[in-house]
C-alpha cells in the first residue's frame, strides 16, 4: 500500500481533506497530515531571493515539503507528499505567482541547505521531482461545497444557495443573491467588500443570515466543525461534473491517480500551472 503525506494550511483541510480523498483512493494509506500556516493570504509578488533574508511562511512550507519527502536515513520515505494551499482572493488572477513563489522557495532551500555532499543534494532533488507536489484550491476549499447541496447542509446552511456549482465553475465563484449583496459593507460580520466572489463569506451568510457579531448564532459557520463535516464526505463529482471546470482541483486528482497508479476518477482539463512541470521541474507537477 502506497503511503501519502498531505501538508495542509487550513483548519478545515487539516481534519477533512484526508478522509475526503481517501474515499476516492481507498488503496492508499493517507497518514496524519502536517499543518503549516498559509502563505497566500495577502497579494504575492515574485521578488529576487537575497541571502540573509529571514525565512518567510513560503520558505517554511518549502522546507517542510523537502523534509517530509526525504526524512533522512532514519525516517520512512513516503511514496507521495502533497502540499495544499488556497489561492485566496488577493491572488485570484495570478496562480502563476503563487506557484512561482513556492517553486522558488523550494529551489532556494535546496541551494542553501548544508548538504553533506553534492551527491546527497542531487538525491534529494531527484526524489522531490518524483515524489512531491504542490497544489492549490481556488479560491478556497469552501468553493467546492457549492457542487453538492448536501455539503452546504452539512456545513450548517440554513437557507438554500443560489449558486449552482454544477453549472458554474466553482473556481471562478460568484454569487448574485440580492439580500447578501445589498447589506452595507461591515454591517454584518460576513459583509466584507469582496463578498460577491468569496465562497466562505457567502456560506457564512447561508448559515447565519442575521450576521450579528455581538450575538453569535449557534448556526454560525465554523471551519473546524461544519467545514470539516462538509469536506469529509464531499461528493467532488458535482464541482468536477464538467471536464473543463475546477482545473486546479482536477490537477490534484490527476496527480494522485498517476502517483498511485490507479484510474483517475475525474479526467478532464487540468490547470497548466499545476500539471505541466516541463524540463526544469522542481516537483512532480511544477
Amino acid at each position: 500500500m502506497k503511503k501519502v503525506v498531505l501538508i495542509t494550511t487550513g483548519e478545515c483541510e487539516r481534519a477533512g481533506l484526508v478522509p475526503s480523498l481517501q474515499r476516492y483512493f481507498p488503496s492508499a494509506e493517507f497518514v496524519r497530515p502536517l499543518f503549516l500556516d498559509s502563505f497566500t493570504s495577502a497579494r504575492l509578488k515574485l521578488v529576487p531571493r537575497t541571502g540573509g533574508t529571514r525565512p518567510s511562511q513560503v520558505d517554511r512550507l518549502a522546507a517542510a515539503m523537502v523534509a517530509a519527502t526525504d526524512p533522512g536515513r532514519t525516517g520512512e520515505r513516503p511514496d507521495l507528499v502533497i502540499a495544499v494551499d488556497d489561492v485566496e482572493l488577493p491572488n485570484l488572477d495570478q496562480v502563476d505567482v503563487v506557484v512561482g513563489q513556492l517553486r522558488e522557495a523550494v529551489k532556494h532551500h535546496l541551494e542553501a541547505y548544508p548538504w553533506p555532499s553534492a551527491r546527497r543534494q542531487e538525491q534529494v532533488i531527484q526524489r522531490l521531482r518524483e515524489h512531491c507536489s504542490f497544489h492549490v484550491l481556488c479560491p478556497m476549499v469552501e468553493a467546492y461545497f457549492y457542487g453538492e447541496p448536501g455539503a452546504l447542509n452539512r456545513a450548517g446552511a440554513q437557507r438554500p444557495s443560489t449558486v449552482d456549482g454544477r453549472a458554474l465553475d466553482v473556481e471562478d465563484f460568484i454569487t448574485h443573491e440580492p439580500p447578501f449583496l445589498e447589506v452595507p459593507d461591515k454591517a454584518k460580520y460576513w459583509a466584507t467588500p469582496d463578498r460577491q466572489r468569496h465562497p466562505k463569506r457567502y456560506l457564512q451568510y447561508l448559515c447565519d443570515p442575521e450576521g450579528d457579531e455581538q450575538n453569535p448564532s449557534p448556526h454560525r459557520y465554523r471551519e473546524t466543525h461544519g467545514g470539516v463535516k462538509a469536506l469529509r464526505e464531499l461528493d467532488w463529482s458535482g464541482a468536477l461534473s464538467q471536464e473543463s471546470h475546477a482545473r486546479l482541483a482536477r490537477s490534484l486528482f490527476a496527480d494522485l491517480s498517476e502517483a498511485l497508479e490507479v484510474d483517475n476518477p475525474f479526467p478532464g482539463t487540468c490547470h497548466a500551472e499545476t500539471s505541466s512541470p516541463g524540463a526544469g521541474a522542481v516537483l512532480r507537477n511544477l
